[in-house]
């Protein structure tokens, strides 16, 4: 397990492969950032588990994914709070293409002893074949009565109308469809304070899709 100590300086942790469990302790007072990076056709599952058991804790968990190919990914994610006045963000957006599958899980628990907690959880995936599939199941679990939490999951093809708009304006439907999945993961990337990490990510991103578009 992973120990993130009282007083840590902010920092940003990426976690660009998945194997079983890897598990972080959040203690009082850090902020922090996790990405979870992944892409390619390849097969990957695992689970991300962030305890934070120290209060007035800052945590953002941010997810970029990319399916390919026959590719098979299974994501766990569990923000546990221990203790009082601590926040967890998850926003995790994921691109399917060909015959790529897709399965995230991910649990908010609220124990009784963290009251005043803020908990977030958001989960978006796009289409991009008839082929694809996916399943998102956002849960929580809360055992204290002064707390915030929220929790979503969408899952839809690219937006028609604005495919045609763009067209409209001149671009054919390949650059306009890079279009509306750059903007897509815009939101997850802009919330990554490491603005080199977010562009080297984001050029990665869009490497990807104009080879599979």
């Amino acid at each position: 397990m992973n120990e993130i100590k009282s007083n840590a300086p902010s920092n940003v942790i990426l976690i660009d492969r998945l194997s079983d469990t890897v598990r972080y302790r959040v203690k009082s007072n850090t902020k922090y950032t996790f990405i979870i990076f992944l892409e390619g056709n390849h097969d990957a599952q695992g689970k991300v588990e962030i305890e934070i058991e120290g209060s007035n804790a800052d945590v953002k968990i941010l997810g970029l994914l990319l399916g390919t190919g026959t590719s098979r990914l299974r994501l766990y994610t569990l923000q546990n709070h221990h203790k009082p006045s601590s926040v967890s963000d998850l926003l995790i957006k994921s691109v399917l293409f060909g015959k790529s599958k897709l399965y995230y899980e991910g649990l908010i628990k609220i124990g009784s002893g963290a009251q005043k907690s803020n908990a977030y959880q958001k989960n978006q995936v796009l289409l991009m074949s008839k082929d694809v599939w996916a399943d998102s199941r956002p849960k929580l679990e809360i055992l204290a009565n002064d707390v915030r939490c929220t929790h979503g999951a969408t899952i839809g093809k690219i937006d028609r109308e604005l495919l045609f708009y763009l067209s409209s304006r001149g671009l054919n439907e390949k650059k306009a469809s890079q279009l509306i999945i750059s903007g897509f993961y815009q939101e997850v990337l802009d919330r990554i304070p490491d603005r080199n990490l977010s562009e080297k990510l984001s050029l990665r991103l869009d490497s990807l899709v104009v080879k599979y578009l």
